[in-house]
Order: C-alpha cells, then sequence, then structure tokens
C-alpha cells in the first residue's frame, strides 16, 4: 500500500463491501496496531485510553495505525489524521453479539484483510484492548512475526460479581455446579481470558492488585506482565469555583458532592445516594451534582423526597464534566470494580479529595487519609457491600474539617503529577513497546522480587526501580508475590531471563520449583542483591541463609549461625553468645566506615560518609560467608543500640554467584516521605553493587553530591 490507491472487496457474513483505501507509509522504525472496538467500553474508559495513546505516540518513530472493529461504518473506510491511520470495519450483520464462533470468524477476516494490506511488516506490534479475544491474538500469532500486547481495562467476571474476589475463587474451586448457567458462564469467562494471556507477549495491567491476580489466579507468569497507569493531560480550569457557582446558581457556602460515571448498580451509586440522605439531618443545603447516563428510573426510587437536593447532569461533554470538578468540593467514588479510573485522575487532577471504595485498583489510587478516605468493599461468598452509614461518616468527617478536605485535594493533585500525568504515561508507554523488539539496548536485566513483606514494599520495590532506571544502566522487571497466606503456586520468576535478582521479600515460602529455579540462578553465577528486610526472610531454608550471608528476626537464634560484626576493624564470626538475631536501635543518621577501599563497589568513595535517618541492622546471624566488608556503622547504646561496629554493606562468598547485600535504605510511608532511600549514599551504593552484582565491574563515576563525614546528601526524585 505504499503510496498506492487500493479497491478492496472482502466477504463478511455473505455480503460484499467495496472500499477505497489509502495509505501512505512513511518509513518508520516500527509498526503498532491498535486494536480497538466499539462497544460500551470503548464509550467510557477504552475510549479515552485509545485517543491519550494516540496523543502520545505522535511524533515518536512509531508508524501508528488504530484499527477499529465493529463500527457502524457501511463499508471499510480509511482516514488519516495528524499522521495517525484510523481504519473502520463495519460491524456484521445479524449476527448474535453473544456467539464466540461468529466472532471469531469475523476476526478472521479482519485478519485475511490485514494480511492482503500491510506490506511493512518490520517490527510489527499488535496492541489489543480487550480480553477474550483468543482466537484474534493466534490468528495473528499465525499470520504474522509480530508481537502482541495486551491491556487488561477490565476482567469481565468483575461485572458479573461486583469484582467480588471471595466468590470468584469460590466458583473457580467448585467442581460440581448446582448454582445454575451463571456460573459456568463465570467459568467459561475465565478459561477465554486465560487463553489470551497465555498467547499475548506483553499484558499491561492498570493496578498492581490485578497484576497480582493474573499471577495467582490465573498464573500467568509475572515476567510478562506490566503495570503501567493511565495518563491524563493536565487541563488547568480557566474559570474559578465562585464564578462558576454563580453561573449554575449554586452559593459558594453550600458544600457540593460529585459522582462521576455510568449510572448502574456496579458504581455503587445506591449506596452514595443513601449515605446523602443522611448527610442531609446535618447539612440540609447540601447538593450531590451526579454525572452519567444510565437507568435514571431506578434511582430516582433512592431519591424520594430529596429530590431538590440532587442534580442530574445525564452524560456531558468533556468541558462541562471539568466545570462540574471545578465545581464540587468532594469526590465520590463507591465502586465495586474500577482498576485505573479516569474519573479520579479527573478528580485528583482538579484537586479534589475522593472518599473511595477499595475496590480493584481504588484502593491503590487513592491514599487513605492522604488524598481522600478509604470505604471498604465488604465481600461475602455470594455477594458484595458498601456500608452506606459508614460511607456517610466519611462524607461528614470531611464536611466538618475543612482545613484537611483542601489538604487531601492538594496531595490528589500532587499525586496526579507523580503517578498520572500524560508525560509519565508516553514515558512508560514507549519504554515498554520499544523493549518488545530492541531488548533494551544492552542494559542489564533485572528482577526485583517483592510482594509479601512486613515492611512498606509498595515504597520500596518502585524507589528501587526508579533508582536503577534513572541511571540509565538497567532494565527492570518487577514480579509481585501473592498476599500473605494466599495460594502461591502460581508464583513462578523465571530467573535465568536475568543478571541480576534484587530481593525485597520477605513472607510465605516460594514454591518448590520456585525455590529449585532460584538456586540455579545463583550457582550458575547470576547476580543477587539482598535488599534491608529480605534478611529476614526463610528462617528454615539453609542455602538462602548461606546466600545472604546473615539474617535476623524470625525466631532466630544461635541455630541460625554465629554472630557476625566487625571488631577493631576485622570481621568476628561469634559461636559462642547465644541470644536471638536481629534487632535496631532508634532510626537516626550515622556514619559508615569503608572496610574496602579497593573493592569496585567503593572504590573511589570517602572512607567515611553520614547516612540520613535509618535503622542500622545489628546483633545478626547467619551460616555465611563474608567475602568483602563494604561498610560498617557502630551501633551505638544511646540509640539502644548494641555497642558493636556492625556490618551494613557487604558480599558473599556463594560459588560463582556476586551477591551484594545492604541491610540500609528502610522504606518510608510514601516516596516523598522516605529518607532513608532518598539519601544519595544509599542509592549510589545500591547503583553500584547491582552493577557489580550483574557484571564484576562498576562503570558508575561518584557522584559531587555524595555524603560527607558530617553532612548528608538527598535525593528526593532518586536520581
Amino acid at each position: 500500500m505504499q503510496g498506492k490507491d487500493i479497491f478492496v472487496t472482502i466477504h463478511l457474513n455473505y455480503f460484499v463491501i467495496i472500499c477505497y483505501v489509502c495509505i501512505n507509509r512513511c518509513g518508520y522504525n516500527m509498526n503498532l496496531y491498535i486494536i480497538n472496538e466499539f462497544c460500551r467500553g470503548a464509550v467510557y474508559g477504552i475510549g479515552t485510553y485509545v485517543r491519550e495513546l494516540t496523543a502520545i505516540l505522535k511524533n515518536s518513530s512509531i508508524n501508528i495505525y488504530v484499527v477499529n472493529l465493529n463500527t457502524d461504518k457501511p463499508q471499510i473506510e480509511c482516514e488519516k489524521i495528524e499522521g495517525i491511520f484510523y481504519l473502520y470495519f463495519p460491524a456484521p450483520l445479524q449476527w448474535s453479539m453473544n456467539n464466540q464462533e461468529q466472532w471469531d470468524l469475523y476476526h478472521r477476516n479482519i485478519i485475511y484483510w490485514l494480511k492482503l494490506h500491510v506490506k511493512d511488516k518490520k517490527e510489527l506490534i499488535f496492541h489489543l484492548n480487550y480480553t477474550r479475544r483468543s482466537k484474534l491474538a493466534e490468528e495473528l500469532k499465525k499470520t504474522f512475526d509480530c508481537k502482541i500486547i495486551l491491556t487488561v481495562h477490565y476482567l469481565d467476571w468483575c461485572f458479573n460479581l461486583f469484582g467480588n474476589f471471595m466468590c470468584f475463587r469460590k466458583i473457580l474451586e467448585t467442581r460440581r455446579i448446582n448454582q445454575g448457567d451463571e456460573y459456568e458462564q463465570i467459568k467459561d469467562i475465565f478459561q477465554r481470558e486465560k487463553e489470551t494471556f497465555q498467547i499475548v507477549d506483553r499484558i499491561i495491567c492498570l493496578s498492581k492488585r490485578i497484576q497480582q491476580h493474573l499471577q495467582c489466579d490465573y498464573g500467568i507468569n509475572s515476567n510478562k506482565i506490566t503495570t503501567i497507569y493511565n495518563g491524563l493531560t493536565d487541563i488547568v480550569p480557566v474559570v474559578g469555583k465562585s464564578v462558576l457557582r454563580q453561573k449554575y446558581y449554586i452559593p459558594l457556602d453550600i458544600p457540593v458532592f460529585l459522582f462521576v460515571g455510568r449510572i448502574d448498580d456496579i458504581k455503587g451509586l445506591k449506596y452514595a445516594l443513601r449515605a446523602f440522605r443522611i448527610i442531609l439531618e446535618n447539612y440540609p443545603d447540601c447538593r450531590f451534582l451526579i454525572a452519567g447516563s444510565g437507568d435514571f428510573d431506578k434511582y430516582l426510587l433512592e431519591c424520594k423526597d430529596i429530590w431538590m437536593n440532587i442534580i442530574w447532569t445525564g452524560l456531558v461533554e468533556m468541558e462541562k464534566l471539568y466545570e462540574l470538578y471545578t465545581i464540587a468540593d468532594i469526590g465520590v467514588m463507591p465502586s465495586f470494580h474500577e482498576q485505573c479510573s479516569y474519573v479520579a485522575i479527573e478528580m485528583m487532577m482538579h484537586g479534589l479529595p475522593i472518599i473511595a471504595s477499595t475496590s480493584t485498583g481504588l484502593g491503590e489510587m487513592i491514599e487513605n487519609n492522604v488524598t481522600g478516605l478509604h470505604i471498604p468493599v465488604i465481600e461475602y461468598t455470594d455477594r458484595a457491600e458498601i456500608d452506606s452509614s459508614l460511607l456517610a461518616k466519611k462524607m461528614l468527617y470531611l464536611l466538618k474539617h475543612p482545613l484537611v478536605t483542601i489538604r487531601m485535594g492538594q496531595n490528589g493533585r500532587k499525586r496526579y503529577f507523580e503517578n498520572y500525568s500524560l508525560e509519565i504515561f508516553r514515558e512508560n508507554m514507549l519504554k515498554l513497546y520499544k523493549s518488545c523488539w530492541y531488548h533494551d539496548d544492552g542494559k542489564i536485566k533485572v528482577l526485583i522480587v517483592t510482594g509479601q513483606n512486613n515492611h512498606n514494599w509498595e515504597v520500596s520495590h518502585i524507589a528501587i526501580k526508579q533508582i536503577l532506571e534513572n541511571s540509565g544502566l538497567f532494565a527492570i522487571d518487577v514480579a509481585i508475590s501473592p498476599k500473605e497466606g494466599k495460594i502461591m503456586s502460581n508464583f513462578k520468576p523465571i530467573f535465568a531471563s536475568y543478571q541480576l535478582v534484587i530481593l525485597d521479600y520477605n513472607g510465605d515460602r516460594w514454591p518448590e520449583e520456585t525455590e529449585k529455579s532460584f538456586l540455579e540462578f545463583v550457582e550458575n553465577g547470576g547476580g543477587v542483591v539482598v535488599y534491608h528486610a529480605a534478611n529476614n526472610a526463610f528462617r528454615d531454608w539453609k542455602e538462602y541463609n548461606r546466600i545472604i550471608g546473615f539474617g535476623g528476626w524470625e525466631n532466630r537464634d544461635e541455630t541460625a549461625g554465629p554472630y557476625i560484626y566487625m571488631k577493631e576493624g576485622c570481621l568476628v564470626y561469634d559461636k559462642e553468645t547465644s541470644g536471638c538475631a536481629g534487632s535496631h536501635g532508634f532510626q537516626h543518621e550515622f556514619v559508615l566506615h569503608c572496610g574496602n577501599l579497593e573493592h569496585p563497589v567503593t572504590k573511589g568513595l570517602p572512607t567515611a560518609w553520614c547516612h540520613a535517618q535509618d535503622e542500622l541492622y545489628d546483633r545478626m546471624r547467619g551460616p555465611g560467608i563474608v567475602k568483602d566488608v563494604l561498610f560498617w556503622g557502630y551501633s551505638d547504646p544511646a540509640t539502644k543500640g548494641s555497642g558493636r561496629d556492625e556490618l551494613a554493606m557487604f558480599t558473599v562468598n556463594y560459588g560463582k554467584a556476586r551477591i551484594f547485600h545492604t541491610t540500609l535504605g528502610h522504606a518510608g510511608n510514601s516516596l516523598n516521605d522516605n529518607v532513608a532511600m532518598q539519601c544519595a549514599g544509599f542509592q549510589v551504593t545500591l547503583l553500584r553493587g547491582a552493577e557489580w552484582a550483574a557484571t564484576g565491574e562498576v562503570t558508575l563515576p561518584v557522584p559531587d553530591d555524595f555524603p560527607t563525614e558530617t553532612t548528608i546528601s538527598l535525593r528526593k526524585n532518586y536520581k
């Protein structure tokens, strides 16, 4: 199709379409086909996703096609808008929407057309946006030398079961079904989704909880899953709240709540309306704005006698919707199923505090008591509910504490810039597309193993990832374990695919297959970084304790090995003293002293430097052999320490492996409140230790901002 005008004849469901197509190739390096379908999802979240995705990819040296299926066009059409090609395929005529065989035939015809007319097949990527498309993915794989990416915008079973994981797992575990066809249908949905997940090359999750769900319940390997949050363009309101309140005849001193979304049961609107009725007992002039379309009659019954306080706008265009965000004081999102909600992003972008359910992705989007308040979803084996009275208490709390409300709104806007801006979305998506074909340009491939931990792993693993990625040397994947006590049998990271494994894990034992795979990785010379509380893990796994050198807590005592510490500049293995293993005094700043000036990790660094406020682990025991003491610090009794010189960083002698162990870096409450990991000394030694463990050498220079013996130095942006 290079510059040629083509008449295409294609048979779909026994009718002939003749269409005119003109596509000019641009000679770009990568060819990306974004597959979209016209349905409810396209009108709401997926349509926004495709729009924002195409916006960020303009001028990116990627040749972009948006393939729209199931459209209302009478024939196949093509148009080019701002350098992006849009293809429209008509919906099949007189077919059942629920007949999977007919849809499989429809998709095969689409692929037949693409096979005839896609001439530039260099670095070809198909980006799917619907989960039950296993046959489409399978046929694409058969027809093209391509990579397939799938974004999981939602899981179909969540709509049937209101996001109730307890009920979902009960259905999967039930062998004989007596509850009726709905349960069999959910099992069928699960199987179709699982088939799609297994066929595609990469999976984008929009929340970490769904990533864990795919790993644990669907058995999908963590190496092919990436969590990338949605992003939106920042649009600052031109007109202020007071002017807009006047425009819509709402007094400035009247509190206004806002709900945005489809008017149906899964959005939990009835619970919000019941809570609002309670609010009116204390604030009778309060208003509730409800923006969205759906079954109004059903919900008007919930509003009996309070109609005058509720404003129903219906579905409004974006400009008007953004005015509503500006008018409102508090956002309410009692939904049963969201992943990375655009409504939540828009509310944070406009500085609104949000009262949100803990369903799927909302619980991680909204920081409880920071950017809003959580309302728990109550799961039973046969239903899910929200406590309207508790929701009302949360709403009343924000009304009675206006300064808290303002602060949460400001924090929400900061969170938008940190996680959901279009710039961050663009960076993450381009990195993913590039990794499909370019294999990270020779960067060191790293796997961070995290999940269960008695420390804040949700902060620590992101901080580690940012530190390493910002150096430009590393390409990072993350394997997140199931929650404590959950089924671990599907947690099977492929360690052999990486040069370096970073351990940020302290929880349940891994499956036997996973432990064996990790030992093979280490024995074959793989690099390992043991970070902070990873030395608490696996008290009863002998080889793991030899790999980490020493450990603490988890009922370790003299049977775990000797105390290991420094005394008068020499390494001591104290086999005589009994007692428990693992402790630390108060968090404080402390000076670290170099134990080996010639090691690649320490070479060029100061002989002594001051570390930011952190825990200094002491009384550590283990069966391992310390190879090089890199840094140690004095555990001062004045801070409830041991009174000994304790190892803070060292390497371990374990066969061919290179193992770097750092006890530093206690994670804070958030990436902003995380002083130990913001310390430039921690970040630089982590980078140098990681590079050495992976390659045996260190190429990173000593930076100018490295701490001195008397002064700490912080890198709050982790670079």
